[in-house]
């Protein structure tokens, strides 16, 4: 089987296969640490239908908070941050309270020539 979420293969899997994989290994957890659903929803300050969901595949069914809430109740929050890796803003784009949160046609021309 195709590893899941290397960069080759991660795009050939469908938005249901990825849900299932992950749905599974949220259920994986919870089973290794030995916790009933309902103990685990819980834990998760979820209710055990959304555990329910999670565990059969449907995560598309359930907040992102509450996947992030069953994670952090699994020990495995600290996975997160590989999900989207840090990406620098372009050097012509500028943000901040003052700023436009994106270059402006002109600015990009200006950069492209440097």
């Amino acid at each position: 089987m195709r590893r899941l979420f290397i960069r080759e293969t991660a795009y050939s899997y469908s938005d249901e296969e990825i849900a299932q994989e992950l749905g599974g290994r949220i259920k994986n957890l919870r089973l290794s640490s030995c916790v009933s659903q309902g103990e685990f929803a819980k834990m998760s300050n979820v209710s055990i239908s959304t555990v329910r969901r999670v565990e059969s595949g449907h995560i598309q069914e359930v907040s992102f908070g509450s996947v992030l809430r069953m994670l952090r109740a699994g020990g495995m929050l600290d996975g997160m941050a590989d999900l989207v890796q840090e990406v620098p803003i372009h050097p012509a784009v500028h943000s901040g309270p003052d700023k436009r949160a994106y270059a402006s046609s002109k600015m990009r021309k200006r950069y492209e020539r440097q």
